[in-house]
């Protein structure tokens, strides 16, 4: 446990340090390696790719920080079904992934993780976009925190959650908490196999209207 850290609604002015926490934490995450193979710039990449999408949920999502002594530690962050619309503004996640890496390179990255759209759940619910805790924090509880305040807040809602995952690791931590599979999909020959988990849902529904992404 780790009572010196403390939860709350994240705000504009802590997407920096957001984006350095996931940058952090998916250094060794199998979808960052498979699409960001540079051990040397992987961090600030992924920094790059994810900081667009963190301004997106700050705007209409839903984010919630973990706080060490005032420090952002951990971040969990939703899509919401009933969002209003993103703000109209640059750059944005593919258009990053295709200045990194090429435009057919981010294509067939987007292409592969948008195979798994059928894998979501038919009725409308939260999407468990990232989540993320400091490697050293790590095995402190803040992650299964941050999931259940969010958890808790669909459910308020009446409303299940969703996530994938490309990391095989994480997918007992993810059953604990209720999830169950919904099915899998590999991304590529040779790549990784992003699994699909669902809580409150039917695992065999499926939405193609809703989508997956990294």
């Amino acid at each position: 446990m780790a009572p010196d850290v403390v939860l709350d609604p994240a705000s504009s002015a802590d997407a920096a340090a957001i984006r350095t926490v996931l940058a952090h934490a998916y250094r060794t995450n199998p979808l960052m390696v498979w699409a960001l193979p540079d051990t040397a710039t992987r961090e600030d990449a992924c920094a790059a790719w994810l900081g667009p999408s963190v301004d997106r949920y700050l705007a209409v999502g839903r984010v919630l920080v973990a706080r060490h002594h005032e420090r952002v530690v951990g971040v969990a962050a939703w899509r919401l079904p009933a969002a209003g619309p993103a703000p109209d503004s640059l750059p944005t996640p593919s258009g990053v992934l295709a200045a990194l890496l090429g435009r057919a390179r981010a294509e067939e990255i987007l292409a592969a993780l948008s195979s798994a759209a059928s894998l979501a759940p038919a009725q409308p619910a939260d999407y468990l976009n990232y989540l993320a805790v400091e490697p050293e924090l790590q095995g402190r509880s803040i992650g299964t925190r941050l999931v259940e305040a969010g958890i808790a807040d669909s459910d308020s809602a009446a409303l299940g959650t969703y996530l994938g995952t490309t990391d095989p690791r994480n997918l007992p931590f993810y059953r604990r908490l209720g999830y169950v599979d919904a099915g899998a999909t590999t991304l590529a020959p040779g790549g990784p196999v992003l699994t699909v988990l669902h809580r409150g849902q039917d695992p065999a529904g499926s939405a193609n209207h809703m989508t997956v992404s990294p």
